[in-house]
């Protein structure tokens, strides 16, 4: 029997416009190198970006394609988010501590704007706004409360939507009103990547796909860097590596927990259809902490969907019909839509819910990002870079924070899905 899942394409939505480049394992005339890059994501290749141009020399390692994992499958979201509230951080640390935090979430924010301009990358950049949804009366107004914290002690600018004219953003009832803020973006995440791709080869990043990177040790002011193609050397190492950190280096490994998230694509939908039921194309996102979240395609002509983030899919079609079904219930005018696209990308948490960046045992890292990559790995790349250059940019708060490890955690996180089923109780609670 057809369904509305059949012929579906198990690759990102996003590799339709950028498809992952075909670079074959060629072997690399050097050995060494002023620094080398474990990932092929936006923060290495961020940093790889700056220290070329600098004049170093620079090696990125990827163990498959370059830039496949999570960098090109994300939705694309440019924001401000934290896994911790401001009022939160306020109660807990202080205001000094969560003026602190949120002003470096801006200083994310801003450095992927001002990437895409600086370097012309066409990646569908637009500053469309994100609608965050309330589950709840009480999430509501628990929103409202946050949102006027934001307001009063960062001055950021917010719009309450009460249910009543919530279908000026989204023609759903499910939920109770929501935040507007204006100021949040939307990009095309393959395109973005790609861009930083041809910026980084141009300055001369020799770039090491296939090539599976298997211990970093340091000594003698030199790293080691052990690989299935054979062993390199830098002055240098940055790990990057976010979700896919594996035993090449354990310290890191005892300290990230990786993830699946999963998202679908509708078949191209009338337009008259996506204008009544998006008319304000923007990203939408529930305040919920295990997240569903939406957005438009950037060409205006799909829905791409996302959510039961944690969950171990044998069968990305069987998730397809999952997912197909939670947007249905949010839009059920599109009960006969048709899906595209299903796919994954491996994100990363931590214990404390910080991103984080540092050096340990003379191994640059950051990683960690907790649903944020698109603004923190731009960040972070570039605090990195800066940091190897002797630059004296700004102090982070992000930087050498105590970085405990996950009790029991192994390489297989097999306590992902009921942390998530936790948080999932607590959110319908």
């Amino acid at each position: 029997m057809e369904t509305k899942t059949d012929m579906l394409d198990l690759k990102p939505y996003w590799w339709e416009a950028a498809p992952r480049p075909e670079r074959g394992e060629v072997e690399p005339r050097q050995r060494h190198a002023d620094v080398a890059i474990v990932g092929s994501g936006i923060t290495g290749l961020v940093a790889a970006l700056n220290l070329a141009r600098a004049g170093r020399s620079v090696m990125v390692f990827e163990r498959g394609q370059i830039g496949a994992g999570a960098s090109t499958r994300n939705a694309g979201y440019v924001g401000r988010s934290f896994k911790h509230s401001f009022a939160d951080l306020l109660a807990q640390q202080g205001l000094d501590h969560a003026r602190e935090v949120y002003g470096e979430l801006r200083d994310a924010f801003n450095a992927v704007i001002d990437l895409v301009h600086a370097e012309k990358i066409d990646c569908g950049l637009a500053m469309q706004g994100r609608y965050i949804m309330a589950a709840s009366p009480g999430q509501l107004e628990a929103l409202k409360r946050e949102f006027d914290l934001k307001s009063k002690h960062l001055g950021d600018k917010h719009r309450i939507i009460e249910r009543r004219d919530q279908h000026s953003q989204i023609a759903t009832d499910v939920y109770h009103g929501g935040i507007l803020v204006e100021e949040m973006a939307g990009l095309h995440p393959g395109l973005y990547h790609m861009g930083l791709l041809d910026r980084a080869s141009a300055a001369g990043v020799i770039l090491c796909p296939h090539t599976s990177v298997l211990s970093v040790s340091s000594g003698d002011g030199k790293h080691e860097i052990v690989t299935d193609r054979g062993v390199f050397t830098a002055r240098d190492t940055i790990v990057a590596t976010n979700g896919y950190t594996g035993a090449a280096v354990p310290w890191l490994q005892k300290r990230v927990v990786p993830f699946d998230a999963y998202m679908i694509a509708t078949q191209p939908i009338p337009k008259p259809l996506i204008d009544q039921l998006l008319p304000a194309k923007r990203t939408f996102i529930d305040w919920n902490f295990n997240a569903d979240f939406m957005r438009p395609s950037p060409d205006g002509s799909r829905i791409l969907f996302g959510g039961n983030t944690g969950a171990i899919a044998v069968d990305l079609a069987r998730m397809a019909e999952m997912l197909r079904r939670k947007l249905v219930r949010m839009l059920p005018q599109l009960d006969d839509v048709r899906l595209s696209h299903v796919w994954t990308g491996r994100c990363a948490g931590t214990r404390d819910l910080y991103p984080h960046m540092g050096r340990e045992r003379g191994v640059y890292y950051a990683l960690g990002y907790c649903f944020a990559g698109v603004p923190s790995g731009t960040y972070f790349g570039k605090q990195l870079a800066d940091r190897i250059l002797g630059r004296q940019g700004r102090p982070s708060v992000f930087w050498q924070r105590p970085f405990r490890s996950i009790p029991f955690h192994s390489a297989t996180p097999w306590f992902v899905p009921l942390a998530m089923k936790w948080f999932s109780r607590n959110d319908w609670r």
